[in-house]
């Protein structure tokens, strides 16, 4: 250890997560009060450790004897949790620090969250920690729920709950009380957890540092994150991809999705939120499931900890209930939350027809139409054909009021139990509904209030699924002609133009219209001879981002005068726009045979690195927003997926007669330009190919404009500085 270097931390997280001792700092007999309830929940809980009141008032509380200060009290101490008024704080933190103290959960807050005075304090605080080797949780944090250890370290009301039986679900959430809510409405509806841990300000341990562990963990099977800021972002990535690696899906809600969602997480734990799109990205990219709910998510990390996980993505949804009315409503929900009904085989109509007459043998299946009426034997052999055919992935059954609703929902999990694949049950009525609810946790079974959480459940099953068969993947390989630059530190900074941004896609094997720079109006008509009529003409300035909207683009120049008025008009344009900017204009070839544009975006996220976007193209792009993101460099499957993720794809498949556009082209223009993306690194602060006009499938495309923005050489850390 270098005389500089901090000294090694006392213990190591899993003691922090599972301490074999507690104090308590602020420890009453009133619950009413933060330190009161913190010590109240360790003893209803069962905490089997070493507890220790801290309470310089009181010789004992709840029968312990109670200490005045840590000092004082006998060691070691894995944990201190600090409830004090936040003028206490770093009284209370030097002093846990003296006493050898392993770390401190801080719930107290007020600290970077509210202001630079409570960040100068919290900074106060992580230098007297780190000069200890001790740890802290928090501040502005409800500490860490440990359900299999009993260690229910935190003051949330959600511990009002009689007893938490261990499960497979850990969680980290950013806010304290959030864990709490979801915690608390999990638990009502059955789900057990491993370990909860709230980490606020993430001024020390962070995010990350849980994740790690919760991986690592052999008591997690599902893990559910509440994330507002990353500390860390390339770590958070590669810990995405380790737990995919170790089978353990990982579920995200990120706050920050709008501006208004940016401004409140600031304000909440005092992070940067960062760019939602590329978050989303990165998730989808190593298999994790971003979802915008976290009622959602905590029921999805139930059903993948209870429930089959879906086989393979991609397969239908079958429908059975003994209501025409809900499983009609909930097939016509299913294309709206990305499912579809399923096609069932032959084999299952043939199962069918033993129960129903030749009309209904289709999905979905209403079981008060079989012939006898629904019945245990029919709904257990309807049940397992379903479970057999080969085009179902999962099984929903929206029940509504009727007799026999208990008797009728105790058979489903022994029957569901039979096969491999999720069944979600919706019990839709009111307390009428109580006692089926009842026996599906008796059978420790998940059930649903509403057919949209079915759903949206559902719907993160898939994208698990397909997460999961990303897995394994080869990484993206260079395809022949895509760089690398030879020398790309001789590139200038700042906006480059057109024709240069082209150079560096023709540089990568990405085609591009023929065109020359004409530096006045004749040589503009000697270069249109030698392109052939007709041309494009646009005007060159580093000044200007969007030519069209300043009438700097003439297009469809059939002659020599066309180019010459053309030239002249777009040099009063540009001259009136950006006065002593212009550089002369391009001549450029029309494209021609184009029956669909598209717009290829790269850029240097400063959270995640080289990212590629493809959306629709032309002027429209900024108002219709569909583009997909995804980090670079990419594999052609890659490509071809964000390609049929977007709104745009039935157009470019040939809708309504049109003929399909050649997607492999744009999917290899993407690929190629993913390398550009990755070779540049953080000197690409941007570029934009709008638009790549395809044409028939087979036919290609071709980059029409294009521009980049280079950061220098001595400006491209800035931005990942954070």
């Amino acid at each position: 250890m270098t005389a500089n270097a901090p000294p090694p931390d006392r213990i190591p997280l899993a003691r922090i997560v599972s301490p074999r001792s507690v104090a308590v700092v602020g420890a009453s007999d009133d619950v009413g009060k933060f330190g009161g309830r913190v010590f109240h929940y360790l003893i209803k809980h069962g905490y089997p450790g070493r507890l220790l009141p801290i309470n310089p008032n009181r010789p004992a509380i709840r029968g312990l004897p109670a200490f005045p200060r840590l000092a004082a009290a006998p060691g070691p101490v894995d944990v201190a949790i600090l409830a004090v008024p936040v003028a206490h704080l770093e009284a209370q933190i030097a002093e846990a620090a003296g006493a050898g103290v392993g770390a401190c959960i801080v719930i107290t807050a007020k600290l970077a969250e509210a202001g630079p005075d409570g960040a100068t304090l919290q900074e106060r605080i992580v230098g007297i920690a780190r000069g200890a080797g001790m740890r802290l949780l928090g501040p502005n944090c409800l500490g860490i729920f440990n359900p299999v250890d009993r260690a229910m370290l935190s003051s949330s009301l959600a511990l009002e709950a009689d007893a938490f039986a261990p499960g497979g679900i850990g969680v980290v959430s950013q806010s304290g009380a959030l864990m709490g809510t979801l915690v608390s409405l999990a638990h009502d509806y059955g789900a057990r957890f491993s370990r909860c841990v709230s980490v606020g300000n993430q001024a020390d341990l962070e995010l990350c540092d849980f994740l790690d562990y919760l991986i690592a963990d052999e008591a997690t099977r599902v893990i559910a994150l509440y994330v507002e800021g990353l500390r860390s972002p390339a770590r958070f990535r590669a810990l995405l991809h380790q737990a995919r690696a170790a089978g353990k899906p990982v579920l995200v809600v990120k706050a920050g999705r709008s501006a208004a969602g940016v401004q409140a997480a600031r304000s909440h734990t005092a992070s940067l939120a960062g760019s939602y799109e590329a978050f989303a990205a990165v998730c989808r990219d190593a298999g994790a499931v971003l979802l915008d709910d976290w009622v959602p998510m905590v029921l999805a990390a139930d059903a993948l900890d209870r429930l089959p996980r879906l086989r393979a993505p991609g397969r239908g949804v079958a429908v059975m209930a003994g209501s025409g009315g809900s499983t009609a409503i909930l097939v016509d929900q299913l294309p709206e939350a990305g499912l579809r009904l399923a096609a069932i085989s032959d084999a299952t109509k043939a199962a069918l027809a033993q129960w129903l007459p030749p009309s209904h043998l289709h999905l979905p299946v209403d079981t008060g139409n079989f012939r006898d009426g629904t019945s245990e034997a029919g709904i257990g052999a309807v049940l397992r054909a379903f479970m057999a055919d080969p085009d179902i992935g999962a099984i929903v059954v929206p029940m509504t009021t009727g007799p026999r609703m208990a008797a009728n929902a105790a058979l489903l999990p022994p029957l569901a139990r039979e096969g491999d694949m999720p069944l979600l049950y919706v019990m839709g009525a009111g307390a009428v509904g109580d006692e089926a609810r009842a026996a599906m946790r008796a059978a420790d079974f998940p059930y649903y209030d509403r057919a949209a959480d079915a759903l949206a459940v559902l719907r993160a099953l898939e994208a698990e699924a397909e997460g999961r068969a990303r897995a394994g993947l080869p990484p993206p390989a260079r395809p022949a002609g895509a760089g690398p630059l030879p020398a790309p530190a001789g590139l200038p900074g700042g906006m480059l133009t057109e024709a240069e941004a082209k150079r560096l896609l023709a540089a990568y094997g990405i085609p591009t219209t023929r065109e020359r720079l004409a530096a006045d109006a004749d040589a503009a008509v000697r270069a249109a001879e030698a392109i052939g009529y007709p041309v494009a003409l646009k005007g060159v300035s580093r000044a200007v981002v969007h030519k069209s909207d300043l009438g700097l683009v003439r297009l469809g120049l059939a002659d020599a005068a066309a180019v010459r008025a053309a030239f002249a008009g777009v040099a009063a344009a540009l001259e009136r726009a950006a006065p002593g900017t212009m550089e002369g204009c391009l001549v450029q070839e029309m494209a021609r045979g184009g029956i669909a544009e598209l717009i290829l975006g790269a850029r240097h996220d400063p959270d995640f690195g080289p990212m590629v976007m493809v959306g629709l193209g032309g002027v429209l792009v900024e108002l219709l927003r569909d583009v997909q993101l995804a980090p670079a460099p990419l594999s052609p499957a890659d490509a071809e997926a964000m390609l049929r993720r977007l709104r745009l794809w039935p157009v470019l498949a040939g809708a309504r007669g049109r003929p399909p556009a050649d997607a492999a082209a744009a999917a290899e223009a993407l690929v190629r330009l993913s390398w550009l993306a990755a070779d540049l690194g953080p000197r690409l602060a941007e570029l934009d190919v709008n638009p790549l006009v395809l044409r028939a499938g087979g036919e290609g495309g071709i980059a029409v404009d294009a521009r980049a923005v280079l950061r220098s050489q001595a400006n491209q850390g800035r931005e990942t500085s954070r």
